[in-house]
């Protein structure tokens, strides 16, 4: 009776190890699942919020309230997905994050409502010292870095999460070994009271020596496909899924990497920003299926211009586009800069609405200097983005270099 009383034990250990182990595998792929939405509706938050200040921006600079007639769909949708993603996160560690960006995005809608009722009332210059005369240009910043830092927020709280899944799973493997253990001892108390069944016993040693050698095998299985997994999952956040070149997570990381390097080093460090002319009016002309095989291909002409070692390329947001160039001087990232733009010019993108070019055209901003201690990491991606909102005024289609300070 004590025999088949263990023999239940074992069973029941067995059945809830592998209960366990369903539940963690399950959760897991929920919360994989969780992520990935979560993970696309940050992204479309911040390209939707990029689109709504392109808007108003350009329909400052052109002074034509008709440049923002899609802003009230586009505000609509980006706040049915600002919702969409506090409904996920509410019971995550994310959703103070959710709720600071969500003020962030009401605090810069109140100075675009600001610009709305300047232009109405025709007072241009007065609209384009609150757009970009005041901080509304670094709140918009702050807010991108904000949307990146609950990006990394999720990933860390999702490993954590993953963390604990792994320790459940690892105490099923515990349960079962113990299992096995137990198992084990039932076949030799079994022996001992029947001597005469010496072979059955050798038969069933034998037998759970080869379960252990398979469920060591499935475990060593496992661990290779979970690493596989890891490293396919670091890969996928670190691309942007539409042009495959390094995404704004990636350009971050590396950009805070060639900044320390060029200041210890005192090397020169040069970026280049680039924005595609009129690609909404793109959008709105050919489609925004089109619009995601333009940007395809303004990745591909990037790949191809840009091959020299050390230097990268990613796309920034929306259809803006950054390389960096560590070591590069103003010669050289000027050279680089014309290239890319040519590249892309040459490239013969018809673009009917473009209203610069019969062909899709970028503007090309180029910033460059030597880090010093008293610099802000930030500074030479301000200064090219601000070469780059000049060489949008001043026509597109052309490459403007930031004066150093």
């Amino acid at each position: 009776m004590r025999i088949v009383g263990s023999v239940h034990v074992v069973v029941v250990i067995l059945l809830v190890s592998v209960g366990l182990g369903w539940y963690a595998d399950r959760t897991s792929e929920q919360l994989h699942e969780q992520n990935l939405k979560i993970q696309l509706g940050l992204e479309r938050m911040v390209r939707l919020n990029r689109s709504i200040t392109d808007q108003v921006a350009m329909a400052v600079l052109d002074k034509n309230t008709l440049r923002a007639a899609s802003y009230p769909s586009l505000k609509t949708e980006l706040e049915a997905t600002v919702r969409e993603v506090e409904g996920l996160t509410r019971d995550m560690l994310l959703a103070s994050d959710m709720l600071s960006l969500k003020l962030e995005q009401e605090a810069l809608r109140e100075v675009e409502a600001e610009v709305f009722d300047l232009m109405r009332e025709d007072q241009w210059q007065r609209a384009y010292e609150v757009l970009l005369g005041g901080g509304y240009v670094m709140s918009l910043k702050l807010y991108e870095i904000n949307s990146d830092a609950a990006v990394g927020a999720l990933t860390i709280e999702l490993a954590n999460n993953f963390e604990r899944h792994d320790k459940l799973r690892d105490a099923t493997l515990v349960l079962r070994l113990s299992a096995m253990l137990l198992l084990l001892w039932v076949g030799w108390r079994y022996s001992v009271r029947l001597q005469t069944e010496v072979d059955e016993q050798q038969r069933l040693r034998q037998a759970v020596t080869t379960a252990n050698r398979v469920l060591e095998e499935k475990v060593r299985l496992r661990t290779q496909e979970l690493e596989a997994a890891n490293v396919q999952l670091a890969t996928l956040s670190a691309t942007d899924g539409l042009t495959g070149l390094p995404n704004r997570r990636r350009f971050d990381a590396y950009w805070a990497q060639e900044w320390q390097r060029a200041l210890r080093a005192a090397t020169p460090l040069a970026v280049i920003m680039l924005d595609v002319d009129h690609f909404k009016a793109y959008n709105d002309h050919y489609g925004h299926q089109q619009g995601d095989e333009c940007l395809r291909q303004v990745g591909a002409a990037l790949r191809a211009t840009i091959r020299r070692a050390g230097e990268l390329v990613a796309r920034y947001g929306g259809e803006e586009f950054v390389v960096v160039m560590p070591g590069a001087g103003q010669a050289h990232a000027l050279e680089t800069a014309q290239a890319i733009r040519a590249a892309i010019e040459a490239a013969g993108m018809a673009h009917e609405a473009s209203g610069v070019a019969p062909v899709v055209t970028v503007s090309v901003g180029v910033a460059w200097g030597v880090p010093t201690p008293t610099d802000a990491r930030e500074l030479l991606v301000q200064q090219a983005d601000t070469a780059l909102y000049a060489a949008k005024a001043q026509g597109r289609n052309r490459v403007v270099c930031a004066e150093r300070g």
